[in-house]
């Protein structure tokens, strides 16, 4: 989530990142899903939209204190305000909305009137009532004092600074893909949860054994013995304790051929994992930033196309997907949760691109599938599958990614709600009379 001043500001900064993208050098910050809050003027009446994204859109209201959230997990939409905090004309609103389908939604603040082309409006009264006509809806917002707000709107301006200076770096930890660089541990994250290069720990402590180094390996910037403790032990624990699994840990984990320990002590306390210590993660992340992007586009497509699926075939389903119950609760809490599904679609996506280059229509419809194992839920592969199957020329193909779509969009969403609107449109142009109600 990221804060900008104005809708010219987002529009000029999508412009200088799409030239930087032609020149070979550099690409847009704005890489979705994420969410722009856009700020506005003024106060009294606000008006937001939302735009064709995957199923949702965003809303906007006055800069009197009000806000609005993005209608879904996607937080793909369309808002806007001018340079100095006005509606944007006719261009900038159709601009917007071509942001919206690439996954940047926006939250705006509009000193009144309305946004053209908006799907969504909301009216914010002096008295902090928020009214949306289309939905039939009217609630007592919730404002904040100016200064707190002023407060939030640095936060969001501060991370924004962060993030602009961590642009295009990558993953801080990348894993040596050489020959010279074949990993003393490697641990499977994705899918069911495996360790090779190990001796299997006593029974009575594998799975807390086990559980730490997972925290470990999706923390490579270390963790200290305090955040281990509470992760393992939420309702607490003592010191001792969590010094003796430190140190069962470390000789499970063993040492280097140099006599290192593998599990080290930095001088901030926290525990780290030496780069001999490696997850499927690591290299799904390193793969992706390097076939990705600027770096890709250097790439010859064969070797992208390979790196590609490598990355892919890392990806065996959710994240630690047979994790007992009762352990593994901090996960919920963890970005990569939520950056595991999207980084195997962004893989699946960018390699159905390359085989359908190539006139590969099978093997793009192949690579979608194979990213819905890790992020079924993401709408873009369910276009990506529609489309694909339809390039194969397959009407048994076109048929069952259908199926699989509408079935899946009534399990998520409920059959009487229906498909998003994108993938419903979608539909109708490649399998027009198709069903899209819900599984029979």
């Amino acid at each position: 989530m990221r804060h900008l001043a104005s809708v010219a500001e987002l529009l000029r900064e999508e412009r200088e990142g799409g030239a930087g993208r032609e020149a070979g050098g550099g690409r847009s910050v704005l890489r979705g899903p994420h969410v722009v809050l856009v700020g506005g003027g003024g106060s009294g009446a606000g008006s937001g939209a939302g735009s064709g994204g995957t199923g949702s859109g965003s809303g906007s209201g006055s800069d009197n204190g009000s806000d609005s959230d993005n209608g879904s997990d996607s937080g793909d939409g369309s808002g806007s305000g001018g340079e100095s905090g006005g509606a944007p004309d006719v261009d900038e609103a159709a601009r917007l909305a071509e942001l919206a389908s690439g996954g940047v939604g926006c939250v705006v603040g509009l000193p009144a009137g309305a946004l053209p082309g908006a799907v969504w409006e909301f009216e914010i009264g002096d008295d902090g009532t928020l009214v949306a006509p289309r939905m039939g809806l009217e609630v007592s917002a919730q404002l904040l004092p100016a200064d707190q707000r002023a407060a939030v709107v640095e936060l969001f301006a501060g991370a924004d600074e962060d993030d602009a200076g961590a642009a295009g770096e990558g993953p801080a930890f990348r894993v040596d893909l050489s020959d010279g660089g074949r990993p003393a541990v490697y641990a499977r994250l994705m899918g069911p949860y495996e360790i090779l290069g190990l001796e299997e720990p006593e029974e009575s402590r594998s799975a807390q054994l086990h559980e730490a180094l997972a925290l470990l390996l999706l923390h490579r910037e270390g963790v200290h013995p305090r955040v281990l403790a509470s992760a393992l032990w939420p309702k607490g624990v003592t010191d001792d304790v969590v010094e003796a699994l430190v140190e069962r840990l470390r000789h499970w984990l063993g040492i280097e051929t140099d006599g290192t320990p593998r599990l080290g002590t930095g001088p901030d306390g926290r525990l780290v994992l030496r780069p001999s210590v490696v997850s499927d993660w690591d290299v799904l992340r390193t793969l992706h930033h390097g076939c990705t992007g600027e770096r890709g586009a250097r790439l010859a497509p064969r070797l992208r196309r390979r790196q590609l699926a490598d990355a892919l075939e890392l990806a065996r389903g959710p994240l630690l997907a047979d994790r007992p119950e009762g352990r593994y609760g901090w996960l919920a809490y963890e970005v990569t949760e939520a950056q595991h599904p999207l980084v195997v679609a962004e893989t699946g996506l960018a390699l159905a691109v390359e085989h359908l280059r190539v006139r590969e229509p099978e093997q793009a419809v192949a690579a979608v599938r194979a990213a819905l194992r890790s992020a079924p839920s993401d709408e873009r592969l369910w276009e990506q599958l529609l489309r694909t199957a339809h390039a194969t020329g397959s009407q048994a193909e076109l048929g069952e990614a259908v199926r699989w779509v509408t079935e899946r969009s009534a399990r998520l969403h409920g059959p009487e709600r229906g498909m998003p609107p994108r993938t419903a449109a979608l539909l109708d142009e490649l399998a027009p009379g198709r069903n899209r109600g819900g599984p029979a």
